[in-house]
């Protein structure tokens, strides 16, 4: 036994001679005659009563042995996937049940503890007969980390495990299993081969860049089990159908791609929904439907257009792009010499940005960084400082913007080579070996061809489908001529040949991704002839250059970035995250961000200052739990009293049923679960040794607990039966 108050010896000695003078005065001098034995017995009772009550104040300490059988935990799977009838039409939650009754509580005999538990969203205690399956999600890591949390100083001496492997957690369980101080066994129940079933089981939608911008929506579609008979897939944009594709499978289980082009709304996100139709034969038709959220065009994208000398090409240029709502440009044309020898320039543009723009082409990064994307079109290299051509290669990398180049002067032979923009540009301008004659301007009736990369990518799409892009370009004009390419850079693109009337082709239009920009040479000449040889009301100029601003500006984000994670089923909560960037781009320090949520239907849920995160202008904050729907997030900053902006997203919550994407068995992650958890995966039909495989795997050993002396019911007793021994006595003995 052991004493658990601090007090020293001494005390507990002077204790125990203040106890026996106040029992031996207690009897001292009694008011009715007493033989000196009779003194003596009631003073040894009152001591022994002051003996025990001066211990308990001392908090005696005693030590225990812990059964080592100890409990073991049967954790039930009670998410929705368990209520899928893939089990000879019964239910899996109706197979579990039967299987923990009639099988593994047997099993387990009267050898330990069982505690039944059923996890979803979380952990919580369940009987046999209460088993349902209703919990939006199956996070298996979750609840087996609650375990330990979960029995205090109990030991545990296993875990079972009865799911269907659906888990929809973001941890991974097995990780999980591995730092339990019990052994993991798993006990799989459903079908591992999906049943007739149609999914969707992806949808992916391109966020606009500016004003008129369209978007493509992509879902990919599964069907199993149905045979290789068509189905529709519709696209429902806020629950009104605007598409149907009829998609038909590819193989068992095969991905299907229906893509749908579409123009979200202007002022409010739009929800767009892709829907297969119920088969009546399908097991789970849960999961045809999936929605995406498109948040509304943002500003109109900022272009600043460098002119060497006016041309056909600038003008009809600067003419679709001035009619283009969600463009809008600074140009800077040379005129050429004044009288002391000085360039002069035409500069036409926003007076808040054309004032930098008074040399031909800005002096300073914060200048610069205003615009998403720069033209440069038919000026020479030479035209541009060593510094300005380091800050153009910083615009593309660090801002994130674009940059384009297209006529013959701009794509001289050695104009860029040694400068900080030479790597930035998608191919060499010159062949440093002289082998093909790069830069050389070259005439002719040069065909606009473009590749299987053109084809799939955005800037060349003309139609709805290959094919009618692919005939859009077979009528478009040749071009007048284009200018030698030197060798394409690894990693970068051709997105067109040109073809010239004696069979040769050569790069015409070449696109890379560089740092957080994207950078495109454009090598041939007379685009214009897309729109004065076409007919009137033809649009593939129009389009084609529209496309290649959008394109170009994609990557340019604003000084103020608002993203969030989370957000899978309803009642989770999201991180917010926004990143504040000053006049240059460099990150922001010191900022005062506050962050203010909306439910979908405009009323305020939250509005609170994020906190400063470790990485330098970035600062996070975390919501309550959100219903489904779409919530706005916005974010405000301010930074010494003056306010800096903010900036705006759309989250859309419960988007899709993660519990029901392939709601297979999973076998193999419950296999992977019980061996990284020190168990095994039983078969249901093999459980007579479950309890000698839990002794024998088991994890604990006989602990020592250490209790307080005062909780046990004997001390009571003791304290009682010598109180009513002494009053017993002195009541016998003619004393009150």
């Amino acid at each position: 036994m052991q004493i658990g108050a601090p007090i020293p010896w001494w005390g507990v000695a002077a204790a125990v001679l203040a106890a026996a003078f106040t029992a031996w005065r207690a009897y001292a001098r009694p008011p009715v005659d007493l033989t000196r034995g009779q003194r003596a017995s009631l003073t040894a009772l009152r001591l022994c009563v002051l003996l025990v009550v001066l211990l308990l104040l001392l908090r005696p300490l005693g030590e225990e042995l812990d059964s080592p059988d100890g409990v073991v935990a049967v954790l039930v799977d009670h998410s929705r996937s368990m209520a899928i009838p893939d089990a000879d039409g019964t239910p899996r939650i109706d197979v579990a049940r039967e299987l923990v009754r009639d099988r593994v509580l047997p099993a387990l005999g009267g050898a330990f503890d069982v505690e039944m538990l059923a996890f979803g969203e979380g952990l919580t205690e369940t009987q046999v007969d209460a088993f349902a399956a209703r919990s939006s999600r199956s996070d298996l890591a979750g609840a087996l980390d609650a375990v330990p949390a979960r029995f205090g100083e109990r030991a545990v001496a296993g875990i079972v495990v009865v799911s269907d492997g659906a888990a929809t957690g973001s941890r991974d369980a097995a990780d999980v299993a591995a730092r339990l101080p019990a052994p993991t066994y798993t006990l799989g129940v459903g079908n591992s081969r999906p049943g007739p079933d149609r999914e969707v089981t992806a949808l992916e939608a391109g966020q606009p860049v500016g004003i008129g911008s369209a978007v493509d929506v992509t879902a990919t579609v599964v069907s199993r089990g149905l045979g290789d008979a068509a189905f529709d897939v519709r696209l429902i944009a806020d629950g009104r159908l605007v598409a149907v594709r009829q998609v038909r499978p590819l193989g068992e289980g095969a991905p299907v791609i229906a893509t749908f082009r579409v123009a979200p709304d202007a002022a409010l996100a739009t929800v767009y929904s892709v829907e297969i139709p119920v088969d009546a034969a399908e097991l789970e038709p849960g999961n045809n439907r999936r929605q995406v959220v498109v948040r509304p065009p943002d500003r109109s994208r900022r272009l600043l257009i460098v002119e060497g000398s006016p041309g056909y090409e600038h003008s009809f240029l600067k003419r679709t792009w001035l009619a283009d709502p969600g463009v809008t440009f600074d140009a800077v044309v040379r005129k050429g010499q004044n009288d002391r020898g000085e360039q002069t320039f035409y500069v036409q543009g926003d007076r808040e940005r054309t004032g930098s723009l008074e040399e031909g082409y800005p002096r300073t990064r914060a200048a610069l960084f205003k615009y998403d994307a720069v033209v440069l079109a038919n000026i020479e290299a030479e035209f541009f400082r060593p510094a300005q051509l380091d800050m153009t290669a910083e615009f593309v990398a660090e801002r994130g913007g674009g940059l384009l180049l297209l006529g013959p002067a701009s794509l001289r032979r050695r104009g860029y080579l040694g400068s900080s923009l030479e790597t930035v540009l998608p191919a060499q301008l010159t062949d440093r070996l002289g082998l093909t004659g790069a830069g050389r301007e070259e005439d002719g009736a040069d065909r606009f061809v473009p590749t299987s990369a053109g084809f799939a990518h955005p800037m060349l799409r003309l139609g709805s489908t290959v094919a009618e892009t692919r005939s859009r370009w077979e009528s478009a004009p040749a071009l007048a001529g284009s200018v030698r390419l030197g060798p394409v850079r690894p990693g970068a693109e051709v997105l067109a040949r040109t073809v010239s009337g004696n069979g040769g082709a050569r790069p015409l239009v070449v696109v890379q991704r560089y740092g957080a920009g994207r950078s495109m040479i454009l090598a041939g000449r007379a685009t214009w002839r897309w729109r004065m040889q076409l007919q009137a009301d033809d649009r593939t100029y129009e389009r084609y250059w529209g496309q290649v601003a959008r394109w170009l500006t994609a990557g340019a984000s604003d000084r103020i970035v608002v993203s969030t994670s989370g957000g899978e089923t309803a009642g989770d909560s999201l991180r917010v995250r926004g990143a504040v960037r000053d006049e240059e781009f460099r990150p922001l320090a010191g900022a005062t961000v506050r962050v203010s949520v909306s439910n979908p239907a405009g009323e305020l849920l939250m509005e609170d200052a994020a906190v400063a995160t470790r990485i330098p202008g970035e600062y996070g904050a975390s919501t309550p739990r959100l219903s489904a729907g779409v919530h706005r997030i916005d974010v405000a900053v301010v930074r010494e009293g003056q306010e800096l902006g903010g900036g705006r997203d759309w989250v859309l919550v419960a988007g899709a049923d993660p519990e029901l994407e392939d709601p297979w068995l999973d076998a193999e992650l419950l296999r992977r679960v019980a061996e990284s958890g020190g168990g095994a995966y039983l078969d249901p039909g093999r459980l007579d040794d479950l309890a000698n495989r839990l002794r024998a795997s088991s994890r604990t050993v006989p602990r020592t607990i250490t209790r307080e002396v005062w909780h046990h019911s004997a001390v009571l007793m003791l304290l009682i039966a010598l109180l009513f021994a002494e009053w017993s006595l002195r009541r016998l003995w003619g004393m009150r």
